[in-house]
C-alpha cells in the first residue's frame, strides 16, 4: 500500500495536533480531531492542492472526530475543496461523523461528486478503496 504521511504546521501552536492529513493508495485523508478555525480549514484546503494534483487520487475521506460547530465560512470553504476537488479528477468523497454533519457537508459539495456518509471510518476507508 503506497502511503505518505503530511502533516502540515498549524495556524497556531495550540492547535496543532487538531488534524492529520494522508494519502493512501487512490485516497487523501484528512482526519479532524479538534476544532479547526476557518482560517485554518483554508490553509488545510492549500495544503491538500498538491496531493491531489497529481491525478493519482480520486477519492477522499474527511473523518470529523470532533465537536465544532460549522458557520457560513466553515461551509464556504467544503464547497471550495470539493470543486477544488473535482477540478482535480476527486469526484468521490467519504464523509465520516454524526448524521447530521455528514448530511450537512454532502449538502455543500458539488453535485458531480459521490458521496457516502458513514459515522464509522473503517467503513468510509473500505468505500473508498473500491
Amino acid at each position: 500500500m503506497k502511503e505518505s504521511i503530511r502533516t502540515m504546521e498549524q495556524v497556531s501552536a495550540a492547535e496543532s495536533d487538531n488534524w492529520t492529513m494522508k494519502v493512501e493508495d487512490n485516497a487523501t485523508i484528512i482526519e479532524y480531531h479538534g476544532d479547526i478555525s476557518p482560517e485554518e480549514g483554508e490553509a488545510i484546503v492549500e495544503e491538500w492542492q498538491p496531493l491531489i494534483s497529481e491525478g493519482e487520487v480520486d477519492t477522499h475521506v474527511l473523518h470529523l472526530d470532533a465537536d465544532d460547530h460549522f458557520d457560513d465560512e466553515t461551509f464556504g470553504t467544503i464547497e471550495q475543496a470539493g470543486t477544488l476537488g473535482l477540478q482535480h479528477g476527486v469526484d468521490r468523497w467519504a464523509i465520516v461523523a454524526g448524521k447530521t454533519k455528514t448530511m450537512a457537508i454532502a449538502s455543500k459539495l458539488p453535485d458531480d461528486i459521490e458521496t457516502y456518509e458513514t459515522d464509522d471510518l473503517d467503513d468510509g476507508l473500505d468505500w473508498a478503496s473500491h
